[in-house]
């Protein structure tokens, strides 16, 4: 039997770097989801708007990540 993929929307995650923390000398991490991006999109496609949004934000991006999501049957 074989394996049937299936697309779900994917994500684009974006980290933050908030400064660092006076107590424990860690970096301050925030992230922020995007949701519900469709499945077809190309990682230039998300990484281009990442780009863009990255202009609007108040703290520097640390990372850009794709999560994809996919259903196995």
């Amino acid at each position: 039997m074989s394996v049937i993929e299936g697309k779900n929307p994917t994500s684009l995650r974006m980290k933050f770097d908030l400064g660092l923390d006076e107590l424990t000398q860690k970096t301050k991490v925030k992230s922020k989801t995007y949701s519900n991006i469709k499945p077809e999109a190309t990682s230039q496609d998300i990484f281009d708007v990442a780009s863009a949004l990255e202009h609007l934000q108040e703290f520097t991006v640390l990372e850009i990540a794709k999560i994809e999501n996919t259903t196995l049957a």
